[in-house]
Protein backbone atom coordinates (compact mmCIF):
# COMPACT_ATOMS: atom_id res chain seq x y z
CA UNK A 1 0.00 0.00 0.00
CA UNK A 2 2.87 2.32 0.88
CA UNK A 3 4.73 1.44 -2.38
CA UNK A 4 1.66 2.36 -4.39
CA UNK A 5 1.45 5.71 -2.64
CA UNK A 6 5.12 6.50 -3.41
CA UNK A 7 4.75 5.49 -7.05
CA UNK A 8 1.62 7.56 -7.30
CA UNK A 9 3.48 10.61 -5.82
CA UNK A 10 6.42 10.25 -8.25
CA UNK A 11 4.06 10.08 -11.18
CA UNK A 12 2.14 13.13 -10.02
CA UNK A 13 2.22 15.81 -12.76
CA UNK A 14 2.29 18.61 -10.17
CA UNK A 15 5.39 17.25 -8.41
CA UNK A 16 7.23 16.54 -11.62
CA UNK A 17 6.48 20.06 -12.89
CA UNK A 18 7.66 21.65 -9.62
CA UNK A 19 10.96 19.68 -9.74
CA UNK A 20 11.48 20.65 -13.37
CA UNK A 21 10.97 24.34 -12.58
CA UNK A 22 13.35 24.10 -9.61
CA UNK A 23 16.11 22.47 -11.68
CA UNK A 24 15.63 25.06 -14.42
CA UNK A 25 15.92 27.96 -11.94
CA UNK A 26 19.08 26.46 -10.42
CA UNK A 27 20.60 25.98 -13.88
CA UNK A 28 19.84 29.58 -14.88
CA UNK A 29 21.33 30.91 -11.64
CA UNK A 30 24.43 28.79 -12.13
CA UNK A 31 24.70 29.96 -15.72
CA UNK A 32 24.58 33.61 -14.66
CA UNK A 33 27.09 33.02 -11.85
CA UNK A 34 29.45 30.95 -13.97
CA UNK A 35 31.55 33.94 -15.04
CA UNK A 36 32.02 35.00 -11.41
CA UNK A 37 32.75 31.52 -10.13
CA UNK A 38 30.49 28.73 -9.10
CA UNK A 39 29.01 28.78 -5.61
CA UNK A 40 30.96 27.07 -2.88
CA UNK A 41 34.02 26.82 -5.19
CA UNK A 42 37.13 28.43 -3.59
CA UNK A 43 38.77 31.17 -5.64
CA UNK A 44 41.86 33.46 -5.58
CA UNK A 45 40.70 37.10 -5.25
CA UNK A 46 42.91 40.03 -6.34
CA UNK A 47 42.30 43.75 -6.82
CA UNK A 48 44.33 45.29 -9.67
CA UNK A 49 44.70 49.04 -10.23
CA UNK A 50 44.98 50.17 -13.88
CA UNK A 51 45.10 53.71 -15.28
CA UNK A 52 42.28 52.98 -17.71
CA UNK A 53 39.89 50.01 -17.83
CA UNK A 54 39.66 50.50 -21.65
CA UNK A 55 36.04 49.33 -21.87
CA UNK A 56 36.75 46.23 -19.78
CA UNK A 57 33.42 45.22 -18.19
CA UNK A 58 32.09 42.96 -15.48
CA UNK A 59 32.42 39.31 -16.47
CA UNK A 60 35.40 39.88 -18.80
CA UNK A 61 37.75 36.92 -19.03
CA UNK A 62 41.18 36.73 -17.42
CA UNK A 63 43.79 34.78 -19.42
CA UNK A 64 47.18 33.41 -18.47
CA UNK A 65 49.23 32.27 -21.46
CA UNK A 66 46.04 31.84 -23.52
CA UNK A 67 44.25 29.77 -20.83
CA UNK A 68 41.14 31.03 -19.03
CA UNK A 69 41.95 31.36 -15.32
CA UNK A 70 39.12 33.57 -14.03
CA UNK A 71 36.93 36.57 -14.60
CA UNK A 72 36.51 40.24 -13.69
CA UNK A 73 33.78 40.45 -11.05
CA UNK A 74 33.54 44.26 -11.09
CA UNK A 75 35.28 47.49 -12.14
CA UNK A 76 35.30 50.26 -9.51
CA UNK A 77 36.58 53.86 -9.71
CA UNK A 78 39.12 54.48 -6.93
CA UNK A 79 42.16 56.70 -6.25
CA UNK A 80 45.76 55.51 -6.09
CA UNK A 81 48.29 56.37 -3.42
CA UNK A 82 49.01 59.73 -5.08
CA UNK A 83 45.31 60.65 -5.10
CA UNK A 84 44.84 60.22 -8.87
CA UNK A 85 41.62 58.61 -10.15
CA UNK A 86 42.21 55.07 -11.49
CA UNK A 87 40.16 51.93 -12.20
CA UNK A 88 40.28 48.95 -9.84
CA UNK A 89 39.63 45.53 -11.38
CA UNK A 90 38.26 42.97 -8.92
CA UNK A 91 39.37 39.51 -10.11
CA UNK A 92 38.11 36.04 -9.20
CA UNK A 93 40.88 33.61 -10.25
CA UNK A 94 41.31 29.85 -10.02
CA UNK A 95 43.08 28.58 -6.92
CA UNK A 96 45.54 26.76 -9.15
CA UNK A 97 47.33 30.04 -10.05
CA UNK A 98 47.62 31.16 -6.41
CA UNK A 99 49.87 32.87 -5.46
CA UNK A 100 51.11 35.14 -8.27
CA UNK A 101 54.62 36.73 -7.99
CA UNK A 102 54.70 40.42 -7.08
CA UNK A 103 56.33 41.30 -10.43
CA UNK A 104 53.36 39.96 -12.39
CA UNK A 105 51.91 42.38 -14.95
CA UNK A 106 48.25 42.81 -15.92
CA UNK A 107 47.41 44.18 -19.38
CA UNK A 108 44.03 44.94 -20.97
CA UNK A 109 44.03 43.39 -24.47
CA UNK A 110 41.59 43.16 -27.36
CA UNK A 111 39.92 39.78 -27.75
CA UNK A 112 38.25 40.03 -31.17
CA UNK A 113 37.65 42.39 -34.07
CA UNK A 114 34.46 43.86 -32.60
CA UNK A 115 36.35 45.37 -29.65
CA UNK A 116 35.71 42.87 -26.81
CA UNK A 117 38.47 43.07 -24.19
CA UNK A 118 40.09 40.63 -21.77
CA UNK A 119 42.76 40.89 -19.06
CA UNK A 120 46.09 39.22 -19.89
CA UNK A 121 48.22 38.08 -16.94
CA UNK A 122 52.00 37.75 -17.42
CA UNK A 123 53.47 36.08 -14.30
CA UNK A 124 56.86 37.27 -13.07
CA UNK A 125 59.74 35.48 -11.38
CA UNK A 126 59.91 37.15 -7.95
CA UNK A 127 60.00 35.06 -4.78
CA UNK A 128 57.50 37.33 -3.02
CA UNK A 129 53.84 36.79 -3.99
CA UNK A 130 50.46 38.51 -3.75
CA UNK A 131 48.35 37.02 -0.94
CA UNK A 132 44.58 36.37 -1.08
CA UNK A 133 42.65 39.67 -1.40
CA UNK A 134 45.76 41.80 -2.07
CA UNK A 135 45.60 45.06 -4.05
CA UNK A 136 48.12 45.25 -6.90
CA UNK A 137 49.29 48.89 -7.27
CA UNK A 138 49.22 50.89 -10.47
CA UNK A 139 52.87 50.25 -11.41
CA UNK A 140 52.12 46.62 -12.37
CA UNK A 141 49.63 47.50 -15.11
CA UNK A 142 51.02 46.75 -18.56
CA UNK A 143 50.53 48.93 -21.62
CA UNK A 144 49.45 47.83 -25.08
CA UNK A 145 48.15 49.41 -28.25
CA UNK A 146 45.14 47.59 -29.64
CA UNK A 147 43.78 47.63 -33.15
CA UNK A 148 40.87 49.88 -32.26
CA UNK A 149 43.29 52.45 -30.83
CA UNK A 150 45.43 52.26 -33.96
CA UNK A 151 42.43 52.68 -36.22
CA UNK A 152 41.10 55.60 -34.15
CA UNK A 153 43.99 57.79 -35.32
CA UNK A 154 42.75 57.62 -38.91
CA UNK A 155 40.48 60.64 -38.67
CA UNK A 156 38.97 62.09 -41.89
CA UNK A 157 41.87 64.59 -42.34
CA UNK A 158 44.39 61.81 -41.72
CA UNK A 159 42.68 59.50 -44.22
CA UNK A 160 42.73 62.27 -46.81
CA UNK A 161 46.43 62.88 -46.12
CA UNK A 162 47.21 59.16 -46.51
CA UNK A 163 45.29 59.08 -49.79
CA UNK A 164 47.15 62.14 -51.08
CA UNK A 165 50.48 60.63 -50.00
CA UNK A 166 49.69 57.35 -51.76
CA UNK A 167 48.76 59.26 -54.89
CA UNK A 168 52.02 61.20 -54.68
CA UNK A 169 54.04 58.00 -54.27
CA UNK A 170 52.27 56.53 -57.28
CA UNK A 171 53.09 59.56 -59.40
CA UNK A 172 56.69 59.48 -58.16
CA UNK A 173 57.17 55.81 -59.06
CA UNK A 174 55.35 55.95 -62.40
CA UNK A 175 57.67 55.20 -65.30
CA UNK A 176 60.56 54.20 -63.05
CA UNK A 177 60.21 50.43 -63.27
CA UNK A 178 63.66 49.98 -64.79
CA UNK A 179 65.25 52.01 -62.02
CA UNK A 180 63.38 49.99 -59.37
CA UNK A 181 64.60 46.75 -60.95
CA UNK A 182 68.18 48.03 -60.88
CA UNK A 183 67.74 49.11 -57.24
CA UNK A 184 66.38 45.68 -56.24
CA UNK A 185 69.33 44.05 -57.99
CA UNK A 186 71.69 46.36 -56.07
CA UNK A 187 70.00 45.37 -52.80
CA UNK A 188 71.23 41.77 -53.12
CA UNK A 189 74.73 42.51 -51.70
CA UNK A 190 73.10 44.67 -49.05
CA UNK A 191 70.90 41.83 -47.86
CA UNK A 192 73.89 39.46 -47.90
CA UNK A 193 75.96 41.80 -45.77
CA UNK A 194 72.99 42.64 -43.57
CA UNK A 195 72.96 39.16 -42.01
CA UNK A 196 75.97 39.66 -39.68
CA UNK A 197 74.72 43.13 -38.84
CA UNK A 198 71.33 41.81 -37.77
CA UNK A 199 73.07 39.00 -35.85
CA UNK A 200 74.99 41.61 -33.90
CA UNK A 201 71.82 43.60 -33.28
CA UNK A 202 70.06 40.49 -31.99
CA UNK A 203 72.90 39.65 -29.57
CA UNK A 204 72.07 40.30 -25.88
CA UNK A 205 75.21 42.40 -25.45
CA UNK A 206 73.92 44.90 -28.01
CA UNK A 207 71.08 45.93 -25.69
CA UNK A 208 68.62 46.54 -28.50
CA UNK A 209 65.74 45.96 -26.08
CA UNK A 210 67.05 48.80 -23.94
CA UNK A 211 67.14 50.99 -27.03
CA UNK A 212 63.47 50.35 -27.72
CA UNK A 213 62.61 50.94 -24.06
CA UNK A 214 64.42 54.25 -24.28
CA UNK A 215 62.61 54.99 -27.53
CA UNK A 216 59.33 54.27 -25.78
CA UNK A 217 60.27 56.61 -22.93
CA UNK A 218 61.22 59.26 -25.48
CA UNK A 219 57.89 58.84 -27.26
CA UNK A 220 56.08 59.14 -23.93
CA UNK A 221 57.97 62.38 -23.23
CA UNK A 222 57.14 63.75 -26.69
CA UNK A 223 53.45 62.83 -26.51
CA UNK A 224 52.45 65.87 -24.36
CA UNK A 225 53.86 68.21 -27.04
CA UNK A 226 52.18 66.47 -29.98
CA UNK A 227 50.28 69.65 -30.87
CA UNK A 228 53.52 71.63 -30.99
CA UNK A 229 55.05 68.89 -33.17
CA UNK A 230 52.09 69.12 -35.52
CA UNK A 231 52.57 72.90 -35.71
CA UNK A 232 56.24 72.30 -36.50
CA UNK A 233 55.37 70.04 -39.45
CA UNK A 234 52.78 72.56 -40.62
CA UNK A 235 55.39 75.31 -40.53
CA UNK A 236 57.87 73.05 -42.33
CA UNK A 237 55.28 72.54 -45.04
CA UNK A 238 55.00 76.32 -45.44
CA UNK A 239 58.80 76.56 -45.56
CA UNK A 240 59.08 73.88 -48.24
CA UNK A 241 56.37 75.60 -50.28
CA UNK A 242 58.44 78.79 -50.10
CA UNK A 243 61.58 76.93 -51.20
CA UNK A 244 59.81 75.17 -54.08
CA UNK A 245 60.34 78.02 -56.62
CA UNK A 246 64.13 77.87 -56.07
CA UNK A 247 64.38 74.09 -55.94
CA UNK A 248 65.58 74.10 -59.53
CA UNK A 249 68.32 74.82 -60.29
CA UNK A 250 69.67 76.22 -56.98
CA UNK A 251 68.78 73.50 -54.46
CA UNK A 252 69.32 70.84 -57.10
CA UNK A 253 72.85 72.11 -57.76
CA UNK A 254 73.54 72.35 -54.03
CA UNK A 255 72.46 68.74 -53.47
CA UNK A 256 74.50 67.55 -56.47
CA UNK A 257 77.59 69.32 -55.09
CA UNK A 258 77.20 67.90 -51.59
CA UNK A 259 78.84 64.45 -52.24
CA UNK A 260 81.97 65.97 -53.88
CA UNK A 261 82.16 68.45 -51.03
CA UNK A 262 82.05 65.66 -48.45
CA UNK A 263 84.68 63.72 -50.41
CA UNK A 264 86.98 66.75 -50.47
CA UNK A 265 86.40 67.38 -46.74
CA UNK A 266 87.26 63.73 -45.92
CA UNK A 267 90.42 63.91 -48.05
CA UNK A 268 91.54 67.24 -46.56
CA UNK A 269 90.64 66.47 -42.94
CA UNK A 270 94.12 65.15 -41.98
CA UNK A 271 95.80 68.28 -43.34
CA UNK A 272 93.46 70.66 -41.49
CA UNK A 273 93.62 68.75 -38.20
CA UNK A 274 96.21 71.21 -36.81
CA UNK A 275 94.03 74.15 -37.85
CA UNK A 276 90.99 72.56 -36.20
CA UNK A 277 92.98 72.03 -33.01
CA UNK A 278 94.18 75.65 -33.03
CA UNK A 279 90.63 76.84 -33.70
CA UNK A 280 89.35 74.79 -30.75
CA UNK A 281 92.06 76.32 -28.54
CA UNK A 282 91.14 79.80 -29.78
CA UNK A 283 87.48 79.31 -28.89
CA UNK A 284 88.47 77.97 -25.47
CA UNK A 285 90.51 81.14 -24.93
CA UNK A 286 87.62 83.29 -26.16
CA UNK A 287 85.12 81.62 -23.85
CA UNK A 288 85.69 84.10 -20.94
CA UNK A 289 85.21 86.97 -23.41
CA UNK A 290 82.02 85.40 -24.76
CA UNK A 291 80.76 85.14 -21.17
CA UNK A 292 80.96 88.95 -20.86
CA UNK A 293 78.99 89.60 -24.06
CA UNK A 294 75.62 90.01 -22.26
CA UNK A 295 77.11 93.04 -20.44
CA UNK A 296 79.42 94.33 -23.18
CA UNK A 297 77.07 93.84 -26.14
CA UNK A 298 75.08 97.07 -25.50
CA UNK A 299 78.36 99.03 -25.25
CA UNK A 300 79.65 97.44 -28.45
CA UNK A 301 76.35 98.18 -30.17
CA UNK A 302 76.61 101.85 -29.20
CA UNK A 303 80.22 101.90 -30.44
CA UNK A 304 79.23 100.36 -33.77
CA UNK A 305 76.37 102.84 -34.09
CA UNK A 306 78.75 105.75 -33.45
CA UNK A 307 81.22 104.28 -35.93
CA UNK A 308 78.50 103.98 -38.56
CA UNK A 309 77.67 107.66 -38.12
CA UNK A 310 81.30 108.85 -38.11
CA UNK A 311 82.92 106.58 -40.69
CA UNK A 312 81.56 108.48 -43.76
CA UNK A 313 83.23 111.66 -42.52
CA UNK A 314 86.58 109.91 -42.10
CA UNK A 315 86.79 108.76 -45.73
CA UNK A 316 89.47 111.39 -46.55
CA UNK A 317 91.50 110.30 -43.51
CA UNK A 318 91.14 106.69 -44.59
CA UNK A 319 92.52 107.53 -48.04
CA UNK A 320 95.46 109.38 -46.47
CA UNK A 321 96.04 106.46 -44.11
CA UNK A 322 96.13 104.05 -47.05
CA UNK A 323 98.57 106.37 -48.85
CA UNK A 324 100.69 106.53 -45.70
CA UNK A 325 100.67 102.73 -45.48
CA UNK A 326 101.86 102.45 -49.10
CA UNK A 327 104.60 105.02 -48.42
CA UNK A 328 105.71 103.13 -45.33
CA UNK A 329 105.73 99.91 -47.32
CA UNK A 330 108.07 101.49 -49.90
CA UNK A 331 110.18 102.96 -47.10
CA UNK A 332 110.54 99.59 -45.42
CA UNK A 333 111.78 98.08 -48.68
CA UNK A 334 114.68 100.60 -48.89
CA UNK A 335 117.88 99.12 -47.41
CA UNK A 336 119.20 102.51 -46.35
CA UNK A 337 116.00 103.29 -44.49
CA UNK A 338 116.01 99.82 -42.96
CA UNK A 339 119.55 100.47 -41.64
CA UNK A 340 118.41 103.78 -40.21
CA UNK A 341 115.41 102.15 -38.56
CA UNK A 342 117.75 99.55 -37.06
CA UNK A 343 119.83 102.35 -35.54
CA UNK A 344 116.68 104.07 -34.26
CA UNK A 345 115.60 100.78 -32.74
CA UNK A 346 119.02 100.37 -31.10
CA UNK A 347 118.81 103.92 -29.79
CA UNK A 348 115.32 103.26 -28.38
CA UNK A 349 116.56 100.11 -26.64
CA UNK A 350 119.50 102.10 -25.22
CA UNK A 351 117.13 104.78 -23.88
CA UNK A 352 114.92 102.28 -22.06
CA UNK A 353 117.10 102.20 -18.92
CA UNK A 354 117.74 105.97 -18.54
CA UNK A 355 114.14 106.83 -19.38
CA UNK A 356 112.83 104.29 -16.88
CA UNK A 357 115.11 105.97 -14.29
CA UNK A 358 114.28 109.57 -15.22
CA UNK A 359 110.52 109.16 -15.78
CA UNK A 360 109.63 109.05 -12.03
CA UNK A 361 111.70 112.26 -11.53
CA UNK A 362 108.86 114.12 -13.24
CA UNK A 363 105.87 111.76 -12.94
CA UNK A 364 106.27 111.20 -9.18
CA UNK A 365 108.29 114.21 -7.93
CA UNK A 366 107.55 116.99 -10.49
CA UNK A 367 111.25 117.99 -10.36
CA UNK A 368 111.67 118.93 -14.04
CA UNK A 369 108.77 121.38 -13.92
CA UNK A 370 109.94 122.82 -10.60
CA UNK A 371 113.50 123.32 -11.93
CA UNK A 372 112.30 125.16 -15.04
CA UNK A 373 109.92 127.32 -13.01
CA UNK A 374 112.61 128.24 -10.46
CA UNK A 375 115.15 128.95 -13.20
CA UNK A 376 112.68 131.29 -14.87
CA UNK A 377 111.92 132.96 -11.54
CA UNK A 378 115.64 133.49 -10.86
CA UNK A 379 115.98 135.38 -14.13
CA UNK A 380 112.76 137.39 -13.79
CA UNK A 381 112.51 138.21 -10.05
CA UNK A 382 112.75 142.04 -10.09
CA UNK A 383 114.90 144.22 -7.73
CA UNK A 384 115.70 147.92 -7.81
CA UNK A 385 118.54 147.63 -10.34
CA UNK A 386 117.37 144.65 -12.46
CA UNK A 387 116.71 140.99 -11.86
CA UNK A 388 117.98 139.19 -8.79
CA UNK A 389 120.32 136.74 -10.53
CA UNK A 390 121.96 139.55 -12.55
CA UNK A 391 122.78 141.95 -9.70
CA UNK A 392 123.06 139.89 -6.52
CA UNK A 393 126.67 138.88 -5.84
CA UNK A 394 126.97 135.21 -5.08
CA UNK A 395 129.51 135.24 -2.25
CA UNK A 396 130.77 132.69 0.15
CA UNK A 397 131.89 133.95 3.55
CA UNK A 398 135.49 133.28 4.42
CA UNK A 399 134.93 131.49 7.71
CA UNK A 400 137.46 129.21 9.28
CA UNK A 401 136.37 125.67 8.50
CA UNK A 402 133.55 126.98 6.26
CA UNK A 403 132.71 126.07 2.70
CA UNK A 404 134.73 128.96 1.25
CA UNK A 405 138.13 127.77 2.40
CA UNK A 406 139.94 124.46 1.94
CA UNK A 407 139.00 121.88 4.55
CA UNK A 408 139.70 118.23 5.21
CA UNK A 409 136.16 117.47 6.37
CA UNK A 410 132.67 118.94 5.98
CA UNK A 411 131.85 122.05 7.97
CA UNK A 412 129.84 120.83 10.95
CA UNK A 413 130.33 123.54 13.61
CA UNK A 414 127.81 126.38 13.74
CA UNK A 415 129.19 129.89 14.37
CA UNK A 416 128.76 133.58 13.53
CA UNK A 417 131.05 136.02 11.76
CA UNK A 418 130.14 139.62 10.88
CA UNK A 419 126.51 139.11 11.96
CA UNK A 420 125.87 136.34 9.42
CA UNK A 421 124.62 132.93 10.61
CA UNK A 422 126.69 129.96 9.59
CA UNK A 423 124.94 126.59 9.91
CA UNK A 424 126.50 123.13 9.48
CA UNK A 425 126.69 121.68 5.97
CA UNK A 426 123.44 120.36 4.40
CA UNK A 427 124.00 118.48 1.12
CA UNK A 428 121.96 115.85 -0.79
CA UNK A 429 123.90 115.28 -4.08
CA UNK A 430 121.93 112.12 -5.10
CA UNK A 431 118.39 112.51 -3.76
CA UNK A 432 115.83 109.68 -4.06
CA UNK A 433 113.36 110.31 -6.88
CA UNK A 434 111.19 107.13 -6.77
CA UNK A 435 113.30 105.70 -9.62
CA UNK A 436 113.98 101.94 -10.02
CA UNK A 437 116.27 100.72 -7.22
CA UNK A 438 115.50 103.71 -4.96
CA UNK A 439 113.19 104.22 -2.04
CA UNK A 440 109.71 105.46 -3.11
CA UNK A 441 110.23 109.08 -1.96
CA UNK A 442 111.11 112.54 -3.28
CA UNK A 443 113.79 113.62 -0.83
CA UNK A 444 115.14 116.71 -2.71
CA UNK A 445 113.50 119.79 -1.22
CA UNK A 446 111.89 117.74 1.57
CA UNK A 447 115.04 117.32 3.77
CA UNK A 448 114.52 118.60 7.33
CA UNK A 449 116.88 121.48 8.27
CA UNK A 450 118.83 121.49 11.55
CA UNK A 451 121.14 124.35 12.59
CA UNK A 452 122.81 122.13 15.17
CA UNK A 453 124.15 119.28 13.03
CA UNK A 454 125.14 118.55 9.47
CA UNK A 455 122.86 116.59 7.08
CA UNK A 456 124.61 114.86 4.18
CA UNK A 457 122.73 112.51 1.78
CA UNK A 458 119.13 111.33 1.94
CA UNK A 459 117.39 111.97 5.25
CA UNK A 460 116.59 109.13 7.63
CA UNK A 461 113.08 107.77 7.23
CA UNK A 462 110.78 108.13 4.25
CA UNK A 463 109.67 111.70 3.54
CA UNK A 464 107.06 110.60 0.98
CA UNK A 465 106.50 111.61 -2.64
CA UNK A 466 104.76 114.92 -2.01
CA UNK A 467 106.25 117.95 -3.79
CA UNK A 468 104.92 121.36 -4.76
CA UNK A 469 102.21 121.18 -7.41
CA UNK A 470 102.63 123.52 -10.35
CA UNK A 471 99.92 124.82 -12.65
CA UNK A 472 99.84 126.67 -15.93
CA UNK A 473 99.32 129.99 -14.12
CA UNK A 474 102.12 129.59 -11.56
CA UNK A 475 104.54 132.58 -11.32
Amino acid sequence: MTRRRNQRALTSPVLVGALTVLVTVVAVVLAFQANNGLPFVPRYDLHVEVPDAQELTRGAEVHLGGALIGAVTSVDPVRDRAGRPVAELNLALQKSVEPLPVDTTFTVRQKDAIGEKFLAVAPGHATRTWPQGATVPLGHAGASVDLDQVLSMFTPPTRKGVADTTTGFGAALAGRGTGLNAAIHAFVPLVTRLTPVMRNLAAPKTGLAGFFRGLGAFSAAVAPVAIQQADLYRNLDATFETLAPVARPYLQEWISQTPPTFTTAIADSPSIAAFAGDAAGLFRSLRPGFATLPQSAPVLADAFAAGTRNLPGSAALDRRTVSLAHTLQKLSADRTEASGLDRVTLTAHSLISPLSFLTPVQSSCNYVTLFLRNAASALSDPVGTGTALRVVIVAIDDVLGGEGVPAQKPYETPGTQGGTNHAPLHSDPYPNTDSPGQAPECSAGNEPFSAAQAAIGNPAGNVGTHTETTTRSSG
